[in-house]
């Protein structure tokens, strides 16, 4: 697990409370498993970032389930990953997921879930947008890791094709 600094207390709460009851559906675990051979997942967080602290303790927790080797580092180590797998709009942002297969990266998961991301990139021409993505702690807290972890297992089921 990432270090936790002690300047970040809301979100360290958070991530300690996610970190918590971070269960990783059975489905899930079942398909991670089926898709493991040669994968490791590098992790750039920052424990104050909302995003990194409502992901990455479900990837770690679906990882360790599933035998995969995960490394998380900060933004200052990460920085080369955060330029090459950019957001949408162009920003280097955390959390940023590499997948790597046999060493090479293979694929990437950059920053939210899709849906988060929509709300995000449509609040300057869509009102509601605005309104979601500000209580997207809430979405969060209810979809409890679920779409994080589909969109990654997506990605290494995929580049699992590819070996």
């Amino acid at each position: 697990m990432a270090t936790i600094s002690g300047a970040a207390t809301a979100p360290r709460d958070v991530w300690l409370k996610t970190a918590a009851s971070a269960i990783v559906p059975a489905d899930i675990d079942e398909r991670f498993r089926r898709v493991s051979g040669g994968l490791r997942l590098l992790v750039v967080a920052e424990d104050r970032c909302p995003d990194s602290v409502n992901a990455v303790p479900f990837i770690a927790a679906a990882a360790a389930a599933a035998g995969v080797p995960l490394r998380i580092v900060d933004r200052k180590a990460g920085e080369p990953l955060m330029s090459r797998h950019r957001t949408p709009d162009g920003r280097p942002a955390t959390p940023t997921v590499v997948l790597l297969r046999h060493g090479d990266e293979v694929g990437a998961w950059v920053e939210r879930p899709g849906v988060v991301q929509q709300w995000f990139l449509s609040m300057a021409t869509n009102p509601d947008s605005v309104k979601r993505f500000a209580e997207r702690q809430s979405w969060y807290d209810s979809d409890r890791g679920h779409t994080v972890l589909a969109e990654i297992l997506s990605l290494a089921e995929r580049t699992a094709a590819r070996k």
